[in-house]
């Protein structure tokens, strides 16, 4: 089976799904609005009865009443009507998804059917063999877009499909975004290194400004994001960057289904959660006629070591933040930053002469809200407090990331080299 199979077996799962779930929808609806038509045509039925008793001026009043009942029951048959409509529309559309799906895969599945649970597993096997093959997966793409923090994951990520793309003769196809927090939420320097970091492999970089970054977000809502609720990804990230997407689309002005492919360097070894996604899948939110969206995780399978041994190798600046021992470059403070990384941020902040401690504790008294339930930052600035007077103010060498991860010699290895790169 060729890439341009593949990706036709893509789409049409993914229309397949589009259009059982609107089946799905539809059924719903229908259900509701037939349930709808009951309790109206008994609520009907009651108020006749009741003008029928009634007598003097209640007559009257039970009178508007029914009239009221026969207009409402009158408007749930044309509810009912409509959505019996769309359910057989659906059903039609879902009927006829499903059969071109079986049409395209069944010279490849040796006569089995593709209903139900085996769409999925088409899906996910050709996801499979497509995640195998970067260099054709890239050829094949119209747009790639890198989704930069300027953090260790990115970095190798970028790295990669740098490479890759120079490999495969399309370097013109790969963006890299940097979706900007603003400085009241990232650390120093964030920016300009995303830039760096996508200029040493003559990328084009785009950056996105979030307006009020994190801060401006949580004054807004009046409380912060948290676990289930991570409106500072969703809504300063990724609904910004899909603004940019849409502009890429249009600006490739084809007159066929684009495939653009967002790449973004998440791994399993981060969480439980993570774990459960996938190294390639169809990103159905954003996929329409227009424009097939893959959302890739290229280096999914690694661990931090393996992360830090690539930078370290590669000679791939980082951000000194790591070297404070702060395990992540994501928001200052990360609402899924534990107690002791938010504690050792409060303490870079200090270092730095960062005025972040102070404007986010005044923010979580003046909305409220605890930054987490289980600790507000007061607490965790006090923490922080205690152990600067124990041990003084923090402090750390370059090369601190690497050393704690992979020992003195690579530290020293790596140090070497970006002095003979300077």
């Amino acid at each position: 089976m060729d890439i341009t199979t593949r990706l036709q077996l893509l789409e049409a799962v993914r229309r397949a799904d589009q259009a059982n779930a609107a089946h799905t929808a539809a059924s719903r609806a229908c259900s509701r609005a037939t349930q709808a038509a009951v309790e109206a045509l008994t609520r009907l039925v009651h108020c006749d009865r009741q003008l029928a008793e009634a007598s003097g001026p209640d007559r009257i009043r039970h009178g508007d009443m029914l009239d009221a009942a026969r207009q409402t029951y009158a408007e749930s048959g044309r509810r009912k009507h409509a959505a019996r409509t769309k359910l057989r529309r659906t059903f039609v559309a879902a009927r006829t998804a499903n059969r071109e799906l079986a049409a395209l895969y069944g010279p490849h599945a040796r006569g089995r059917a593709t209903g139900g649970k085996r769409r999925s597993a088409v899906a996910a096997s050709v996801l499979d063999e497509l995640a195998a093959m970067p260099l054709d997966l890239i050829r094949a793409a119209d747009a790639i877009l890198v989704h930069s923090s300027a953090g260790k994951d990115s970095l190798v990520m970028l790295h990669r499909l740098a490479t890759w793309a120079a490999q495969a003769g399309c370097k013109d196809k790969v963006v890299v975004v940097h979706c900007d927090l603003g400085d009241t939420s990232e650390w120093p320097g964030v920016r300009e290194l995303a830039q760096r970091q996508a200029e040493r492999y003559g990328l084009r970089f785009v950056a996105i400004d979030a307006d009020g970054g994190l801060l401006g977000l949580v004054e807004k809502r009046g409380m912060f994001p948290d676990a289930t609720r991570r409106l500072c990804t969703s809504t300063l990230k990724r609904d910004k960057a899909n603004v940019l997407l849409t502009a890429i689309v249009t600006a490739l002005g084809l007159d066929r289904q684009a495939l653009i492919i967002n790449c973004l360097g998440i791994r399993a070894a981060e969480s439980t959660a993570r774990s459960r996604k996938l190294p390639l899948s169809i990103d159905t939110r954003t996929s329409n006629g227009k424009r097939l969206v893959l959302t890739w995780h290229p280096i999914f399978t690694l661990s931090d070591a393996e992360v830090w041994q690539e930078i370290a190798s590669e000679g791939l600046e980082y951000h000194p933040a790591y070297d404070a021992l702060i395990p992540r470059l994501s928001c200052v403070f990360c609402v899924l930053a534990g107690f002791s990384v938010l504690v050792r941020a409060v303490r870079l902040c200090w270092a730095l002469d960062l005025p972040l401690p102070q404007q986010y504790k005044d923010l979580e008294a003046r909305i409220g809200h605890r930054f987490k339930e289980q600790y507000s930052l007061a607490d965790v600035i006090k923490e922080a407090a205690r152990i600067e007077a124990e041990e003084g103010p923090l402090t750390w060498r370059p090369g601190d990331a690497i050393r704690d991860q992979l020992g003195d010699t690579a530290a020293d290895y790596y140090l070497h080299r970006l002095a003979l790169a300077a």
